[in-house]
């Protein structure tokens, strides 16, 4: 078995501004700290947003020396708030990069695991291709992490402003492979959800900075929680997975 450790939307500011007086360096090291603690996670994700407002090479940096500390081994993935090609160089992915896009893929078990890059709120003509090419390779159960939901999760201050914009294109890609089951592990919406639509189910993980009312129009977080997501995978490809809160 394979247990995985998904974190995301760090959303890590420099250290004389913290968003909201909040000191989100403080909490992804108390999220770390957790998931050390179980002792036993195979791998670590990082799901995008890992800086405040835009890609910051610093920052990059000091995430990637506290990831390398926990001698646990860690992929990421760019999220909306990232640059992907820095974000690439500084976790030493950059050659996952394909026209300033990172994606990937990596085995997890049985699973031929496909990272995608939504950093621009959509993907490019290459990598849709490329996702197409590995869909038709994979499975009867496609993995996929990538950081914004691919289709609609029900957030009334995200959507439509803040969504991924080619939900459409995704669920008919989707449909094409009808005998599919495609698993997918996001964040960006900084709640906890799972959305299932067809053949598509979308795990959604709340952030480590401050998780937002779905309910409301205007911007309304709550601070008083932050978490992550556990992944466990068997030798035979099922899988199970829970939202760790601190």
């Amino acid at each position: 078995m394979q247990k995985i450790c998904f974190i995301t939307d760090l959303h890590i500011d420099t250290d004389d501004n913290k968003p909201m007086g909040i000191d989100t360096k403080q909490h992804f090291l108390n999220i770390l700290e957790k998931a050390v603690q179980h002792n036993d996670y195979d791998l670590i994700i990082l799901g995008g947003d890992l800086c405040h407002r835009t890609g910051d090479e610093f920052t990059y940096k000091w995430v990637y020396n506290q990831i390398s500390n926990t001698g646990i081994n860690y992929l990421v993935i760019p999220g909306n708030h990232d640059t992907s090609v820095m974000l690439a160089s500084a976790f030493h992915q950059s050659q996952h990069i394909h026209n300033d896009e990172l994606y990937f893929t990596h085995q997890i078990e049985h699973y031929k695991a496909l990272f995608l890059d939504s950093s621009l709120g959509s993907f490019s003509t290459q990598q849709w291709l490329w996702l197409r090419d590995q869909i038709q390779e994979n499975g009867d159960e496609v993995l996929i992490f990538m950081h914004h939901s691919p289709i609609q999760a029900h957030s009334k201050h995200m959507e439509p402003k803040y969504m991924f914009r080619q939900t459409e294109k995704f669920e008919a890609l989707c449909d094409m492979y009808p005998e599919k089951k495609f698993h997918i592990v996001t964040g960006h919406y900084h709640i906890e959800r799972t959305v299932v639509k067809k053949n598509i189910t979308v795990f959604i993980t709340p952030s480590t900075f401050v998780q937002i009312d779905p309910n409301s129009d205007e911007f309304k977080p709550y601070t008083s929680l932050i978490g992550y997501r556990e992944i466990c995978i068997n030798q035979k490809g099922s899988f199970h997975t829970e939202v760790i809160y601190l």
